[in-house]
């Protein structure tokens, strides 16, 4: 993985070398778990992510919360608005690959009930260790496929009706 883009736009502002793995000490990187629920990328990468989600959001007239909630830090009032509104987020590989997420796969309703039912989060968070992960919440509706042989992961849209 080689960055993100946010609303049409590359998102600057974080290292590329956060995303990398650092073959000298084993840190670092991305990996593809089906076991994490949710995705989380180095602190500076996810800071840089979130702020320009949050800046497209705000553009888009979506009110930022002033609190958290769980391990979300940006949630926001959606009323009279469709969670489709949401800015797009597409991940970059390496070799120009793409994945256009879904905003029902990182734009999470909040539970709460009756009280707070138009509110959502980023449903995505940063990672103390610096391993990134791509979790299973972002990876429904696709089909991922490893190719051991040529060390290479691919992504497309599952396309199955349920």
């Amino acid at each position: 993985m080689t960055g993100f883009s946010v609303g049409g736009e590359r998102v600057t502002g974080f290292s590329n070398a956060s995303l990398a793995l650092d073959p000298a000490t084993g840190r670092g990187g991305v990996v593809v778990d089906s076991g994490t629920a949710i995705s989380r990328f180095s602190t500076d990468a996810y800071a840089a992510l979130r702020d320009a989600f949050d800046a497209h959001a705000a553009a888009a007239g979506m009110r930022r919360l002033a609190w958290d909630y769980s391990v979300f830090d940006a949630c926001y009032d959606l009323r009279g608005r469709p969670a489709a509104s949401a800015p797009p987020i597409l991940l970059h590989f390496a070799g120009g690959a793409d994945m256009a997420l879904p905003p029902e796969n990182y734009f999470l309703p909040v539970n709460g009930g009756k009280r707070r039912p138009y509110y959502r989060c980023l449903g995505l968070e940063a990672a103390d260790d610096g391993l990134s992960v791509i979790g299973n919440v972002q990876q429904q509706g696709f089909r991922v496929v490893f190719d051991v042989e040529r060390g290479r992961v691919g992504f497309a849209p599952n396309g199955c009706s349920v």
